[in-house]
C-alpha cells in the first residue's frame, strides 16, 4: 500500500506532516528524516489499530 503525504515547514522551524487520505493525523519532527520516521510511526499505528479492530467480536 503507497500513501502519498503533504508536509511543510512550520514557523517554528518543524516539519508537520500528514497523509493525504488521513489528513486527521498529523505528526512532525525537527528534521525532513524525523518526520519521516513519524509518519512510519503514525502508518504502523493504523496498520495495528486496523488488524484489532477486525479480532474485535461486536
Amino acid at each position: 500500500m503507497e500513501l502519498n503525504y503533504t508536509y511543510f515547514k512550520s514557523e517554528s522551524g518543524m516539519y508537520v506532516g500528514y497523509f493525504d487520505d488521513f489528513p486527521q493525523y498529523v505528526t512532525q519532527g525537527y528534521t525532513f528524516d524525523e518526520l519521516k520516521e513519524m509518519l512510519l510511526d503514525v502508518y504502523q499505528c493504523m496498520e495495528l489499530s486496523k488488524y484489532h479492530r477486525d479480532k474485535l467480536a461486536v
